[in-house]
């Protein structure tokens, strides 16, 4: 039935046939009806009356009568857009031969017009054509579905149409009225086995030209699902009609924008983390310096200057490691270091009514530490401890290495704190109302450790009143290499 399905481009070019045919160099694709009607209405299926194929060369020398169906449809050239027609070649043979088969009796017979009358097939189509027969086709293309009575050329006959919805032909079955009876249900069968036959091909049209939307869509979908499970994955595949791919670009856009959003969030939470980091850092230096300064001033009014020059020598030393170049991760040695500096300029600051002790597991002497973390901790101790004593205080700091993280023990012999003094410790309200010691230093430890190494680590107390205090520093054991990569993309 079928003898031909090609797709050509706006210029009438060939882009691709079923079969593969050439096509003759004489024929101007443009000036074809069937490419003209497509071009004039995009949204419509267009039906030619039978002719000749002149479009490509014939096989084996031989013409063929064909129907051509066109319809505009929509190419993708190196990703743009343009217009097309897609050409189907019917053989007519099929239909005359379809018709001239039909046993309808007698003097019956059935032929095929246009919805204004046109014949596509007659049976005695020559004798038409050449005005020896007439055929009432005019008065027929005014008749609805169904059969009608008539008289044509003083002979009486029933005439039968069916009219085809897609494409408004009209087949047309002619019974005279004396062969009626006997053929009538012959000629019923006959019409509609033909309105199935052409109802099943237009419905394979049907299907191929849809099947040009349907793909592209279901192809679309896949790529959203994709996208659903892994925002990563933007393959969004750009075909099919000019609004699928609109759509096709909307959600890659989209999909973009929605990285560089996520990307952004990263980032800004980055950055938060590290102006909250620098904030806390900072609330703990001007307390540093008040305090030492507070000491070295006292010394110096007491007289003692030989012990002002040792604060200030280890003031300087002090605030040498406390600004390591800007970094925040500095060895545990050089925190220790500094802890050691702090804790000469109060020992002389108090009198010596305090001793100390550090110690460290020389395996971890090269480990990262956040600087600025043990000297707080100290610093509570010394104010929150040795100022209530009156016997001679002792400060432990032990710092070592279990499993895969490392420890750090404040320990003091002082007072001690009772569970609802730990709260206020954790909360930063402690002794408020005291003048010497912030009370804020142990909370901004606690916190910037989370926020740079997790909730997993942090500070731990433990202490019962006249027992004295214990405060672990808990962080995981990295490199100082390590560290300083990690520094460096905060």
């Amino acid at each position: 039935m079928l003898a031909t399905i090609a797709v050509f481009n706006q210029e009438g070019e060939l882009v691709n046939s079923s079969p593969s045919s050439q096509m003759k160099e004489t024929v101007e694709v443009t000036k074809q009806p069937w490419f003209q009607s497509a071009n004039e209405k995009v949204e419509n299926v267009h039906f030619s009356k039978p002719y000749v194929d002149n479009l490509f060369l014939p096989i084996n020398n031989t013409y063929h009568w064909v129907v051509s169906l066109s319809r505009s449809v929509e190419l993708i050239n190196n990703g743009e857009i343009e217009r097309g027609v897609l050409l189907v070649n019917m053989n007519f043979s099929g239909i005359e031969k379809i018709s001239t088969n039909a046993n309808l009796g007698n003097g019956s017979y059935l032929y095929l017009m246009t919805s204004d009358g046109q014949l596509i097939y007659h049976p005695r189509q020559q004798l038409i054509y050449s005005g020896l027969m007439l055929e009432n086709t005019h008065e027929a293309s005014q008749y609805g579905q169904g059969s009608h009575r008539e008289i044509f050329q003083g002979e009486k006959r029933f005439v039968t149409v069916k009219t085809m919805g897609y494409t408004g032909w009209k087949i047309v079955g002619v019974n005279p009225v004396a062969q009626m009876r006997s053929s009538v249900l012959n000629n019923q069968l006959f019409i509609w086995s033909i309105a199935v036959l052409v109802s099943l091909f237009l419905l394979s049209i049907n299907l191929l030209i849809s099947s040009y939307v349907t793909n592209p869509l279901r192809q679309l979908e896949k790529a959203v699902w994709r996208m659903e499970q892994d925002l990563s994955d933007i393959d969004i595949p750009i075909e099919g009609t000019y609004e699928i791919q609109h759509l096709a670009k909307t959600l890659t856009t989209m999909a973009q924008t929605m990285q560089r959003l996520m990307q952004d969030i990263v980032k800004q939470q980055e950055q938060m983390r590290e102006k909250e980091m620098n904030a806390l850092q900072q609330q703990i230096n001007p307390h540093f310096l008040y305090n030492t300064l507070d000491s070295t001033i006292w010394m110096i009014e007491s007289g003692r200057y030989e012990g002002a020059i040792t604060m200030i020598t280890s003031l300087a030393r002090f605030f040498r490691i406390s600004l390591s170049k800007g970094k925040n991760i500095i060895s545990l040695a050089d925190e220790l270091k500094h802890v050691e500096s702090y804790l000469m300029i109060q020992k002389i600051r108090y009198k010596n009514k305090f001793e100390y002790v550090i110690s460290i597991d020389p395996s971890i002497k090269e480990a990262a530490s956040i600087k600025l973390i043990i000297q707080p901790l100290v610093e509570n101790a010394i104010y929150h401890g040795m100022d209530y004593m009156y016997e001679e205080g002792e400060i432990q700091i032990r710092a070592y290495r279990h499993e895969a993280d490392i420890y750090i023990d404040v320990e003091d012999n002082g007072p001690g704190m009772t569970p609802a003094q730990i709260d206020q410790l954790r909360q930063g309200n402690a002794n408020k109302q005291k003048k010497k010691g912030s009370g804020i230093g142990f909370k901004n430890v606690e916190e910037r450790i989370k926020l740079f190494y997790g909730k997993n680590y942090g500070l731990e107390v433990y202490s019962e009143p006249d027992e004295g205090t214990l405060i672990r520093i808990h962080l995981p054991y990295q490199t100082l290499e390590g560290e300083d990569e990690h520094e460096g993309i905060l």
